[in-house]
């Protein structure tokens, strides 16, 4: 897609994503001048200013960004969390007027589980809400934990697990619940570097089994490399908007020392060091 977006760079011609209708993509999330503005003690504060966007449905999108560039204040606008106070999100063509469950979201801790229930307990929880069968809950929570590779753990709870085994958990509760898309806030920033690149490499498979169209925040420039079909780099805040989007037509698994990667990761570089030494 080419940027619409007045100042917004593509560094280079990305896939026509969606269908074509009148002229124009269709996307799965469309985000058009969305603003937003907090107000605290001191005054109003600018977090996020003319922010735009599609997503195509199936795509793995990372959005990269210094610390306070408002990249986790996006994500929580399309999750419903935050209502924008400019601009509109579309989800499917409708407005987006709170969470739901069309929308999964995977937290860089691991708090959202619930300590007092097993793994499997924990996966089918939204399940059981949605009044399931015990039957089919268990089978589906089985199911999701093979997939992210935790077979046999289902009975543990979250306090006997690590730290990378607790966010296999929480991606697979998020898609036991079948979303359209999964909202994921840097979900392994917490972990250790080794622990850290294995997710990764679970996550890109787990994501070309499900198509699941995936909105990924990180800082990480090597993270966002190694996972996304695109790359969105926001300027700094406050105030944050989208400055560049960066395709990554590269294949799974991407092999991380190669010429053409190393291309990639230093087009994005380059971009994150503009902002970081003060070029707006």
């Amino acid at each position: 897609m080419r940027g619409r977006e007045v100042g917004l760079l593509v560094l280079q011609t990305a896939p026509r994503w969606g269908v074509e209708r009148t002229g124009a993509a269709v996307a799965l999330v469309s985000l058009q001048g969305v603003g937003k503005t907090f107000s605290g003690r001191t005054g109003a504060w600018e977090a996020v200013r003319d922010f735009s966007l599609d997503l195509a449905e199936g795509e793995f999108f990372c959005l990269l960004g210094t610390s306070g560039c408002g990249k986790t204040t996006v994500l929580n606008m399309v999750a419903g969390f935050e209502p924008p106070t400019a601009g509109s999100i579309l989800l499917d063509g409708a407005p987006v007027q709170g969470p739901g469950a069309d929308r999964g979201v995977v937290f860089q801790g691991h708090d959202s589980l619930y300590d007092w229930l097993t793994a499997l307990d924990n996966i089918g929880f939204g399940l059981r809400l949605r009044g399931m069968g015990k039957a089919e809950r268990r089978a589906k929570a089985e199911h999701f934990l093979r997939m992210v590779g935790l077979t046999g753990q289902g009975a543990k709870h979250p306090s006997e697990l690590s730290g990378g085994m607790k966010q296999r958990i929480q991606i697979a509760r998020a898609l036991a619940n079948d979303p359209r898309m999964l909202l994921m806030d840097e979900p392994f920033g917490a972990l250790d570097a080794m622990t850290r690149a294995v997710l990764q490499g679970e996550l890109s498979r787990i994501w070309a089994e499900t198509k699941k169209t995936v909105l990924f925040i990180t800082h990480d420039i090597e993270e966002a490399c190694a996972l996304a079909t695109r790359i969105g780099v926001m300027r700094r805040g406050p105030g944050g908007t989208l400055k560049a989007i960066v395709p990554v037509d590269l294949p799974f698994p991407r092999e991380r020392t190669s010429d053409d990667f190393m291309r990639v990761f230093r087009d994005v570089h380059a971009l994150i060091h503009d902002e970081i030494h003060g070029a707006h």
